[in-house]
């Protein structure tokens, strides 16, 4: 038996209007004829204020802040009417959030996805990532922690590796994914010319690579779920991205949903072998950096090559595989955007290929990091302020290099500038085995030149060079992942120029067995992703801004564990019935009140959430968020209150750095179990 569709509202940002959001999904749901929705999902900022002292750490200039309504969900004064998920984003209580890292409610009916999760609604499976991209933070810890100096108040919120490298080991089909920003460059399968007279700066972004994020471009194209959700950018735009060099062709158009959706797989579905990518190929540059070629360069015979609007199409996504900045730019400007071709009306689409596809383990860590800021005019007034990358494009060398050498440790080690006064930077991962060990001046990071070996010795352990990675070659795209078009949708904010909730019907295309389709639905937790949490629990670290996190072991040394932890996930939860999301929703801080001054927060205490406790006793792994409340004194006394983050008017104030392990090894004494002990590592 088919499994039923699931009535699904998606939303862009919340931006803290959620009667808003509820009335107009009520409304929507009345004149589709239905008697409401099976669940709300939104695409972040959803800024959950319990109290005015949480805007101590939200992301935003003073005169922006507002309370919204979330306060009034989370004291109980009113009840979500759906059942309502989403993910963080770059707008939020950043200190609310990370008590919930794994997940869990911030009020009833409300579910707060965690910095990345896999779980299951009813028939459905769904993905999810929080925060938004910044290449130079992304190898670093999850060092930020109560209280917030400027510097973390405006990090917190960037995507990591180690929780992306997680969803990455997913091996079989998910039916949702969801990000706060864009997946990198999703922009050329819909509309882009319709987008950019929306939105003037977005081209300029597009041909440099800049727009979106290339983490949830990694996991769409790992993933390929039925549909993606984003927000972030406040504009309505819509996509299908096609998956394993698959054939396409049009279809007549359902009502409701975007045109662009209005294609599915033709038969042969695989395209032919000359209008199929070039394999990645090492080439000779500047900087010797791995790129790939082009579609067009692979043709050697140019009566062979596709011609007209189907070349631009295959060419211009080809260029989206490079590692060399200048010639991605450049090609993508000639090819895309020069000539101004609509999206074309053609039966052939590529497949979303990402950097490391086909490449060595040192290649695949050699990643464009497209830094400079994606301009957003609905919200100018809240980024322009209070993202720490957002600088004018006429900055000196000089600051650029200075602000090279305070990044993490990995970049200290591997971070190269490919232009000068611009952001755009390209993390390298070294040379060819041959000379890993020994790279040549143009190979060597801005920081490895400045650095010397006799100076190197005397700089703490964190400056060393990090050993040379073990080559292992990347494993084929699980075979239980079969879904070949991804159905892209972002919306606007609410109270903006575009529309802001949409309603669908979906239904799943992941694997219906041992599921519960029968109704009332309800959130549970997912064998295959508990099982992956187990193997990387260890992996986490807080607090500590100078420690780094684990090498990436590979599939082919993740797989086993993985399997492992998957028969433990049978045996102790799935057999003894333990696989519903609890619920188990309590309130951790204080309610709002009427004379809390939003306007002149304090920065709060760090509160434990024994949402997080429960779950690390479930999964049997350490707490490591836990801290009683002697040691969250002392974190809070060790920074002076002048150099705490107070709003973005604040942000200049007091750069001194912390301890280089404040909060590490501490252990509570809540109970002798494993999941509620350790603190932070």
């Amino acid at each position: 038996m088919d499994a039923p569709e699931v009535r699904v509202a998606t939303v862009g940002c919340g931006h803290g209007s959620l009667n808003l959001i509820y009335d107009t999904v009520e409304k929507f749901a009345a004149e589709r004829g239905w008697d409401g929705v099976d669940i709300v999902i939104i695409g972040g900022d959803f800024q959950a204020l319990r109290n005015a002292d949480d805007a101590a750490c939200l992301s935003v200039p003073s005169r922006f802040r507002k309370m919204g309504d979330y306060h009034e969900y989370y004291s109980g004064q009113r009840l979500a009417p759906f059942l309502t998920i989403f993910c963080g984003g770059n707008h939020e209580a950043s200190n609310h959030l990370f008590e919930l890292y794994y997940g869990g409610w911030i009020a009833h009916n409300i579910y707060y996805l965690g910095a990345a999760n896999v779980i299951r609604y009813g028939p459905l499976r769904i993905s999810g990532m929080s925060g938004i991209w910044k290449g130079y933070d992304y190898r670093k810890t999850h060092h930020e922690r109560i209280p917030y100096r400027p510097e973390d108040l405006h990090s917190v919120f960037h995507v990591r590796e180690l929780d992306v490298r997680k969803l990455l080991q997913i091996r079989t089909q998910v039916d949702i994914g969801l990000s706060h920003d864009w997946p990198q460059q999703v922009e050329i399968f819909g509309d882009f010319k319709l987008l950019f007279r929306k939105k003037k700066d977005f081209e300029e972004d597009s041909k440099h690579g800049r727009l979106g994020n290339q983490a949830a471009r990694e996991v769409m194209d790992r993933l390929r779920p039925r549909y993606w959700f984003s927000a972030h950018l406040h504009v309505e735009f819509a996509a299908t991205i096609p998956h394993g060099n698959v054939l396409t062709k049009r279809v007549e158009p359902s009502p409701g949903v975007p045109a662009v959706w209005a294609v599915e797989v033709a038969s042969p579905k695989v395209l032919p072998e000359v209008l199929k990518p070039s394999p990645a190929v090492e080439v000779s540059s500047e900087n010797s950096r791995p790129v790939a070629n082009t579609m067009m360069a692979a043709y050697g015979n140019q009566n062979l090559a596709p011609h007209g609007e189907q070349a631009d199409r295959l060419a211009a996504w080809g260029t989206f595989q490079k590692c060399d900045s200048k010639i991605r730019q450049q090609e993508f400007l000639d090819l895309a955007h020069r000539k101004e071709v609509e999206r074309p009306n053609t039966d052939v689409d590529v497949t979303w290929k990402h950097l490391s596809s086909g490449k060595s383990a040192d290649q695949q860590d050699s990643l464009v990091y497209a830094n400079k800021r994606v301009k957003n005019d609905d919200e100018i007034d809240l980024d322009s302020e209070n993202d720490s990358s957002h600088e004018d494009t006429t900055t000196s060398s000089t600051n650029k290099q200075s602000e090279l050498t305070s990044f993490g440790t990995d970049q200290q080690a591997d971070l190269e500038a490919t232009t000068t006064g611009t952001r755009n930077i390209c993390l390298q991962a070294g040379t060819d085995g041959a000379n890993e060990g020994a790279p040549s001046n143009t190979q060597m990071s801005l920081v490895d030149q400045a650095v010397s070996e006799n100076m190197r010795t005397k700089l703490p352990a964190a400056f060393a060079r990090p050993p040379p990675k073990t080559t292992r070659q990347p494993m084929a795209h699980p075979e239980a992942i079969d879904n070949k078009l991804t159905k892209f949708l972002a919306l606007d904010k609410p109270n903006n120029h575009n529309a802001f909730v949409k309603l669908l019907s979906i239904a799943p295309v992941s694997d219906q067995s041992n599921v519960n389709v029968c109704k009332p639905y309800r959130l549970q937790y997912d064998k295959e992703w508990l099982a992956i949490t187990r193997v990387f629990a260890d992996d986490l670290v807080l607090g500590d801004k100078n420690a780094r996190i684990p090498d990436d072991l590979g599939e082919n040394e993740y797989l086993p564990r993985i399997q492992e932890q998957e028969s433990w996930v049978e045996e102790n939860l799935v057999q003894k019935g333990l696989m519903n999301v609890p619920y188990n929703f309590t309130r951790s801080a204080p309610r709002s009140t009427p004379t809390g001054d939003i306007q002149h927060p304090t920065m709060p205490m760090e509160f434990p959430n024994l949402q997080t406790a429960e779950f690390c006793e479930l999964l049997q792994i350490d707490n490591k968020f836990y801290l009683n409340e002697e040691q969250r004194f002392i974190n809070y006394s060790s920074v002076p209150a002048t150099q705490m983050a107070n709003g973005d008017e604040d942000r200049h104030r007091g750069t001194g750095r912390r301890g280089g392990h404040r909060g590490r090894g501490r252990r509570g004494h809540r109970g002798g179990h494993r999941g509620s002990g350790r603190g932070t590592q």
